[in-house]
């Protein structure tokens, strides 16, 4: 992706921190299935200058290999995390480069491939609520040891740039 910028967790995974999550007493978060499809559909085309596939959609509400967890308030969705875990040596060249040397083919990286909130509700932890939750799930006893977290992000949303800055990625 030429207008790409790949972000990196320093030091793997970071320690979850607090959320100010003000007082949204009905956030929930609970994984995508396949009744979601077009409610998600349709906030993706909202959110994200992707035009993915539909068969990318029947995946992320389906495929228990990827983590698709929602935030919802008053039972729509709100937010957003869909990532996968897998070794190095499946990962694009472009993003294996950005990756320390010492990484061996085998070393499981957490690949965050989309992390979206809608806009009324942004400015209220609720991307860095998907965000650790994901985090936490990496680093929970009986899981292969994640050493690196990759994303992509667009160079002109410098908002999400700021996010994942505070959030230790580079």
């Amino acid at each position: 992706m030429s207008h790409a910028t790949r972000g990196l967790a320093q030091d793997g995974i970071s320690e979850p921190h607090g959320v100010p999550l003000c007082s949204l007493a009905e956030l929930k978060l609970r994984f995508l299935c396949r009744s979601d499809l077009p409610e998600v559909k349709a906030l993706c085309r909202e959110w994200f200058p992707i035009d993915y596939p539909d068969v990318w959609y029947e995946d992320i509400t389906t495929n228990e290999r990827l983590y698709s967890l929602a935030a919802t308030y008053n039972m729509q969705i709100i937010g957003l995390l869909v990532a996968e875990t897998k070794p190095l040596s499946k990962m694009n060249k472009e993003d294996q480069d950005i990756l320390p040397p010492s990484l061996t083919g085998e070393t499981q990286i957490g690949y965050i491939l989309t992390l979206g909130v809608s806009n009324a509700h942004r400015g209220h932890g609720i991307a860095s609520l998907l965000l650790d939750n994901y985090l936490s799930q990496l680093s929970a006893h009986g899981t292969p040891r994640v050493q690196a977290v990759l994303l992509h992000v667009l160079t002109t949303n410098q908002q999400a740039i700021a996010f994942y800055q505070r959030r230790n990625f580079v």
